[in-house]
C-alpha cells in the first residue's frame, strides 16, 4: 500500500544561515527514516501552491524531524514563513535508502549540505569539502567537526568553488567512498575532476516532482541504462552512471 499524507505540526521555525530550519513533531519518523530518504512537503490549509516540494531529511530525533528550506520561489517562501503551531502536509519517507560507509568523503555545494549532514550522523568519521557563495552561508562546520569529520571550506567571494577545493585536495580522496550533493553544474564538473575516482562516487540528485511516488514521471534523469526516476530509484545514484548530455 502506497504511503499517504499526514498532517503534522511545526514546532520550531528559525534561521540557520541563509536557510530556514523547520522542526516538525512526529513520533514515527525515527522508526522508519534512513539515509537516502526524502519527503514531499505541502500545505495542509491551502491548495495554492498546489504541488508539494521534495525536501531532504536534515535531522531526525525521537519525537520530531527537521528540514532546511532555501527560498527559491513563492512556494518555498511561504514554506519558510510557516509558524510554530501551524500544520504541514507530509508524505514520506520516500526514495530508496542505503547503508552509508563508516567513513568517507562528503562534497557539498550550498544547501546540498542538508542530506549530507543527515548522512554524517550515520557515519563514524570522514572528510567534508564544502563550498558556498559567501562566508555567512557556511553552516554546520563546527557540528561536522564534532562528528569527527575533517572540514575544508571555500567561498566564491574568496575566489573559489568546491570544485576548486576538490581539485586542490584530490590526493585526500583516493580510495574513499564519495557522496556529493549540490547544483547540477557542480556535479557535472566534479565528474570530470574526479576522473577514475568517480567510480567510487555517488550523487544526491534533485528534480522537480509532482507526486514523489513515480506516477507523474517529472523527476526522470538520464543514466547509462536509460531514464530513471529520482523519486523511485534515487535520490542517490552512482556518479559514473549519470548522463549530462
Amino acid at each position: 500500500m502506497p504511503p499517504t499524507y499526514r498532517i503534522l505540526p511545526v514546532i520550531e521555525n528559525r534561521s540557520l544561515g541563509p536557510y530556514t530550519y523547520l522542526r516538525i513533531e512526529d513520533p514515527e519518523m525515527l522508526l522508519v527514516a534512513r539515509c537516502g530518504h526524502f519527503l514531499m512537503v505541502g500545505f495542509s490549509s491551502s491548495i495554492d501552491p498546489f504541488l508539494p516540494r521534495p525536501l531532504s531529511l536534515f535531522e531526525v530525533e525521537e519525537n520530531s524531524f527537521s528540514i532546511l528550506v532555501k527560498v527559491r520561489g513563492r512556494g518555498s517562501d511561504l514554506l519558510s514563513k510557516t509558524r510554530e503551531g501551524e500544520n504541514l502536509k507530509i508524505l514520506g519517507p520516500l526514495g530508496t535508502p542505503f547503508n552509508p560507509p563508516e567513513s568517507g568523503v562528503l562534497i557539498a555545494g550550498g544547501i546540498g549540505i542538508a542530506p549530507l549532514y543527515y548522512q554524517s550522523g550515520w557515519m563514524k568519521s570522514g572528510k567534508l569539502f564544502y563550498g558556498t557563495k559567501k562566508k555567512e552561508e557556511l553552516i554546520l562546520t563546527r557540528e561536522m567537526e564534532e562528528r569527527d569529520f575533517t572540514v575544508k571550506t571555500i567561498t566564491q567571494e574568496n575566489g573559489g568553488t568546491v570544485c576548486d577545493l576538490v581539485r586542490m585536495n584530490k590526493n585526500d580522496i583516493e580510495g574513499e567512498k564519495i557522496f556529493i550533493c549540490g547544483p547540477w553544474d557542480m556535479i557535472r564538473a566534479l565528474k570530470e575532476i574526479l576522473g577514475e575516482f568517480a567510480r567510487n562516487a555517488f550523487v544526491y540528485l534533485e528534480r522537480r516532482m509532482g507526486c514523489g511516488l513515480g506516477g507523474c514521471k517529472s523527476c526522470a534523469v538520464k543514466t547509462n541504462s536509460g531514464y530513471k526516476l529520482v523519486c523511485q530509484e534515487g535520490p542517490l545514484f552512482p556518479l559514473s552512471e549519470v548522463r549530462f548530455d
